[in-house]
């Protein structure tokens, strides 16, 4: 009896987490994300894969596993061989798949998920289950976003299409939650779907194992809400999935739990994530806010905060800050959804119906069918852009790069502070953006505090703080791995084996190439 661990993706690279798990016939992936690092080459805001090709793109790009057996037929046309189209220097197979253990809502883990058949389960926390749909409803459609549920595609032609919305349903796919029981109200928000288009839905049901294999969830600190590890029992014993986690957070004691509970399991290996293992030390939440709070209180005009779009803890922290500074904070219709979707999920937070400090910015725009039904649920708590201007010093806006245009409308005053909470620039593009950035917050004369420099990426010296990375530091990941003690450590999702290959015994580490299997026991 073997057990196999095959890293698709992930393996030299940050994001995009593809790991095959095989054990006696059971397949099982941890995560099927996006990786953009390999996306960004070819791809790009308006250079896309193009749906009416279905998966003819994804597999000449080198984008999707070679498995077959796992993706949608829908997506695959009929005169057109894609198998012949596979790139990639690993061997064309055909499996079974059992199910993805999802480990968090971010794309880059989650995001490829759209490409698989749709009766394959999908296994997470319901707290990213219902993130998930969040950000799958309040996205333009798109078939690189069909998480969730997805739209049948029907072929004439040659070319792609969605089916019609009178003739084709939505099919949702058969997410089971290993954590908590969903409420009534959860019930309805995951059957729900906007639009015209009806849904064929499926019950978020409890999960203990699957194909006979014992799973345990953990969660674990992250820049995410609902953010899990995951063990598997295998016929050689534990194998330990990380996902991506933290001690630093606000929530950092759901990590060190995690770690106590692994270590419990004697575990045959552990799946560990490597994203920031250069970092000696980081930046806790506590500080974030200690920094900003200091900054609002001696700030009389507009504030606006930049920072990650699903970074919820991070909004909490800039509502604790206003709440603190008696202002109101006024957060885009993404954020009210992704609140009420992740408030569903037990014992979190106060959900944004019932908080007086939370507000809803009313873009002027035309509005999407989800926009429209956030618009009426909030219509009494909307903000426009002149009641931001006018009584500029009682708002905090929560705006990322991606929201800057709103500047025109709003049209703030000369010293307006842009407090930037987000990460360094780590590559070209996100460089570029922050050249452009910088020319916004120049045009309107603000007062920028946190902003990386343009040509470096680094944050300048003396503002620093502002930001609380998502990934754990080097010395915390060493002690998790020493705590664990796992028989063989396998490092995905970094760009540094070195690292692990410095403080890690050879005998335990497997460092993974990309498709090709690791043999435990």
């Amino acid at each position: 009896m073997m057990v196999s661990v095959t890293v698709y993706d992930g393996a030299d690279t940050i994001g995009g987490n593809k790991i095959l798990l095989e054990d006696q016939g059971v397949n099982l992936f941890f995560d099927f994300g996006i990786n953009f690092n390999l996306r960004n080459k070819y791809f790009e805001e308006y250079l896309v894969p193009r749906p009416r090709r279905g998966l003819l793109d994804m597999f000449h790009m080198g984008l999707l596993p070679p498995l077959q057996g796992i993706y949608r037929p829908d997506l695959e046309i009929e005169n057109i061989d894609i198998w012949s189209r596979v790139r990639v220097p690993y061997p064309i197979r055909k499996i079974e798949l059992h199910g993805v253990l999802l480990s968090h809502a971010h794309l880059d883990h989650s995001g490829y998920i759209s490409f698989l058949r749709q009766d394959i389960p999908i296994v997470s926390s319901l707290c990213t289950a219902y993130i998930a749909k969040a950000i799958q409803d309040s996205s333009k459609s798109d078939f690189e976003k069909e998480v969730c549920y997805l739209i049948p595609k029907v072929e004439s032609n040659g070319l792609l299409q969605s089916g019609h919305y009178k003739k084709f349903e939505a099919k949702q796919r058969p997410f089971k939650v290993c954590d908590w029981d969903p409420s009534e109200e959860g019930c309805k928000f995951w059957r729900n779907i906007s639009g015209s288009r009806d849904i064929i839905s499926c019950s978020l049901n409890r999960v203990g194992t699957i194909e006979g294999l014992p799973i345990k969830v953990f969660p674990v600190d992250h820049s995410i809400f609902g953010a899990a590890a995951f063990a598997l029992g295998t016929s050689q014993g534990w194998v330990v999935y990380t996902g991506d986690l933290r001690m630093h957070g606000k929530h950092g004691s759901l990590t060190r739990a995690f770690i106590e509970a692994a270590k419990a399991l004697n575990p045959l290996a552990l799946i560990c994530e490597g994203t920031h293992v250069d970092m000696d030390s980081a930046i806790d939440e506590a500080t974030v806010y200690a920094k900003a709070l200091d900054l609002v209180q001696n700030c009389h005009s507009l504030v606006i905060a930049d920072f990650g779009p699903r970074n919820l803890e991070r909004l909490l922290t800039f509502r604790e800050i206003a709440k603190d500074c008696k202002r109101k904070l006024v957060v885009t219709a993404k954020d009210i959804c992704l609140l009420e979707a992740a408030s569903l999920a037990p014992d979190l937070f106060i959900p944004p119906q019932q908080d007086e400090i939370i507000l809803l910015y009313k873009e002027p725009k035309r509005l999407d069918k989800w926009e429209e039904q956030v618009y009426v649920r909030y219509k009494h708590r909307c903000v426009d852009p002149q009641e931001v201007k006018r009584n500029s010093a009682d708002y905090i806006l929560c705006f990322s790069f991606w929201d800057i245009n709103e500047l025109i409308e709003i049209d703030p005053e000369p010293g307006t502070v842009y407090i930037y909470s987000s990460s360094e620039a780590f590559d070209e593009e996100q460089k570029l953006d922050i050249v452009r950035l910088r020319n916004w917050l120049s045009l309107f004369q603000m007062q920028s505090i946190g902003v990386p420099d343009a040509h470096t990426g680094k944050v300048p010296d003396g503002e620093q703080g502002f930001h609380s990375s998502g990934h754990i530091a080097g010395p915390d990941l060493l002690e998790l791995i020493e705590t664990i003690d796992p028989r063989f450590v396998i490092p995905v999702h970094t760009e540094n084996p070195e690292f692990f290959k410095r403080n890690i015994d050879s005998k335990k580490l497997r460092v993974p190439t990309k498709g090709n299997p690791i043999i435990l026991g």
